[in-house]
């Protein structure tokens, strides 16, 4: 089980935010590519080992970004503003 899990976990997708669970398509498609016949119970196993793994994962991120400023430290001027938010210009 534990070997399974790591080669799914292994080819898992992320989205830009961080990674995604383990969908039931990706785990059918994977276990159709290596001829294994799955029984709910693996189904279900898979699937926990998928939560707690995120979870565990997530909760260190947390932990870790907790200390980090949310708001920028540098100090908003005429300058940057102008450089954020460009005006739009006319054509003539």
């Amino acid at each position: 089980m534990w070997a399974w899990f790591r080669e799914l976990d292994r080819a898992r997708a992320s989205n830009g935010y961080g990674l995604n669970p383990l969908s039931y398509s990706d785990i059918d498609a994977w276990a159709r590519l290596r001829r294994i016949s799955l029984m709910a119970w693996h189904l279900d196993a898979l699937i926990s080992m998928d939560s707690q793994r995120l979870h565990l994962l997530y909760e260190k991120t947390a932990a870790e970004t907790e200390d980090k400023p949310t708001v920028s430290e540098r100090p908003l001027t005429a300058r940057l503003f102008d450089a954020l938010f460009p005006t739009k210009s006319k054509r003539k």
